[in-house]
Parts: structure tokens; sequence; C-alpha cells
């Protein structure tokens, strides 16, 4: 599979929140979220998002991503709340194995918005993107063992525990942790009763 063939809606709604493709603008909001919520986040920050210290850097890094989306490396997703537009996290698609082909899931809620099921109503609308548009065969989900609410996360839409690798990830402040590795296959996987609203692609 060729994935720069593959064109994926830039938008898709489930019934509280939309997801939508980074754009130009968005940087505020970004930066707004990741300053209230770099506690919240930190063990769970790539370099890319940690090095971001104004909403210059934010917009820099949301231009990145739209970069990553045009290569079809990358399709990060951010999370409004529709009934009051608030932006509350992002969900990812990423490190695909076109040759499968297969992808990884990702997700994070701002701390003021966790405990209302967004994470998997997100995680949802994405794994319905990654088997109906991106046509693959198998999505993972990888999350530290400490971790109870990703991984209930990643049970909750369906997945499987497959493996817990020992001493695989390593906290911020030092300590090792397990990493536990999830996967669904498309024939496992449910398609969710309600429509799901997309929009078009512009690429």
């Amino acid at each position: 599979m060729n994935p720069l063939l593959l064109d994926p809606p830039e938008t898709t709604e489930t019934l509280r929140l939309v997801l939508r493709r980074y754009q130009p603008g968005d940087a505020p909001a970004y930066f707004a979220m990741l300053e209230r919520n770099r506690e919240h986040l930190r063990d769970f920050m790539p370099p890319a998002m940690e090095s971001v210290h104004s909403p210059l850097d934010a917009e820099l890094l949301i231009r990145q991503f739209m970069v990553e989306w045009q290569a079809r490396n990358l399709f990060i997703f951010g999370i409004w709340e529709k009934e009051s537009r608030q932006y509350v996290g992002e969900a990812y698609l990423a490190n695909a194995d076109w040759s499968i082909p297969c992808i990884e899931l990702g997700y994070f809620i701002a701390r003021d918005w966790t405990r209302r099921g967004f994470a998997v109503e997100a995680a949802r609308a994405l794994l319905a993107l990654a088997f109906e548009h991106l046509r693959v065969v198998r999505v993972e989900l990888q999350c530290a063992a400490d971790n109870p609410a990703s991984a209930q996360v990643a049970e909750r839409c369906g997945f499987r525990l497959e493996g817990r690798h020992r001493n695989r990830a390593r906290h911020k402040d030092g300590p090792l942790v397990d990493r536990l590795w999830y996967g669904l296959l498309r024939e496992e996987w449910t398609k969710p009763s309600a429509a799901v609203v997309e929009g078009p692609s512009r690429t």
C-alpha cells in the first residue's frame, strides 16, 4: 500500500466531540492547554512537545504536524468538546507499517476534562478512521503498566493485551516501569452503531 494515495477525512465527530486535523491558528489553544497540563502530561510528553515554551513554539509544532500529515507519517487530531467548543485533548495514528498495514493509536485528555469518557470516545472514532479509511488490518496501542486509565481505554475499545515488557519505560523522575502492548485486528473491531460524521479531506 502506498500511503500517499490515502485521503483520510480531516474531521470526524462523535456524540460529544469534534476531532479535527490541526491547522494554523490553533496554537493559542494548544499552548494554553499545555501550560495548564505540564505536570499532568509530564511522563507522556515527547521531546517536541516538551520544547514548546511560547505560542510561537506551539505554532511551529502544529505546522510540523501538518507536514507529517501531508507525508502520511502522522495523523494527529485536536479534540474539541462540542457544547463548550473547548479544546480538550489530542488523539493520533502514528508509527505505521504500511507493508502489513498496521498503525498505532495514541491519545491524551487535558486534566480538567478527564473522567468523562472522552478518551474512549475519541479512540473509537480514530479506530473507525484507521480501519475504514486507512484500510489497516491491525491497530496497536501501548501504555505504561502503572497507567490504569489508559489500559482501561484500550480494553473498553476492544483491544487485547498481547504482552507486558518489563522495565520498558522510564518515568521522567527516574523509576522504570513495565509497558503494556495491546492489539486490535480488523475482524475483532466492532463498528460503532452511532453514525460518525466525517469532514472532507483536503489532501
